[in-house]
């Protein structure tokens, strides 16, 4: 008997059909899209962040066995495995930046801008005053809106699990009488360039 391996021994076993691993990597951009979409509203959707985490946890156990699974039977690593880390790693530096409400909001600005435009603010203690505002305003889905002292604010229909949750035009700041005009006690957090972002209000 030879000792000399044969040539179906020396040659490395194929690897995962091409079809497959496009198909995980677009889970992969999917789970991380919910993840991302997930923080771009106003408020929490811990829902969705819940549904977009447990995905994530699934294909990222799922991509650690293929790996030791593929590595193993092929005899070498293959470039691709790193993709879905490379994805991982992303959506977390998009996340620790705020990066996705920011984007969306920067997409939805103009809208909401075009519906303060010539407007006067109402005075300090003004009661609130509902006004019409298209259901879409940018990519955001309004449920309602109103005037207050010092600016106008907006309803996300689906800013926040718990409690109501929007955005504030409010060139003055929040003031305690934006507050008492929204009867409970919202957080702000600035957007920039006179607009916030609420959760809390009533």
């Amino acid at each position: 008997m030879s000792d000399t391996a044969t040539s179906d021994d020396a040659a490395p076993k194929a690897g995962p059909d091409r079809r497959l691993i496009w198909a995980f990597h677009l889970i992969v951009v999917a789970a991380a899209g919910g993840v991302l979409w997930s923080v771009s509203y106003p408020g929490s959707q811990l829902s969705l962040l819940a549904a977009g985490g447990c995905a994530s946890v699934l294909v990222g156990c799922f991509w650690l066995g293929w790996t030791i699974y593929v590595a193993s039977t092929t005899g070498r690593p293959r470039r691709w495995f790193l993709i879905g880390p490379v994805i991982g790693v992303l959506t977390l530096v998009l996340l620790c930046t705020g990066a996705p409400i920011k984007t969306r909001w920067a997409a939805s600005r103009g809208a909401f801008a075009a519906v303060v435009a010539g407007h006067p603010i109402p005075p300090p203690g003004s009661a609130l005053e509902r006004f019409t505002v298209p259901r879409r305003l940018g990519l955001y889905t309004i449920a309602e809106a109103g005037w207050v002292p010092g600016g106008a604010i907006f309803y996300e229909a689906h800013g926040d699990l718990f409690s109501a949750a929007g955005f504030a035009y409010l060139p003055g700041g929040p003031t305690a009488d934006v507050e008492t005009a929204m009867v409970d006690s919202p957080w702000f957090r600035p957007l920039g360039g006179n607009w916030y972002r609420w959760t809390g209000g009533d």
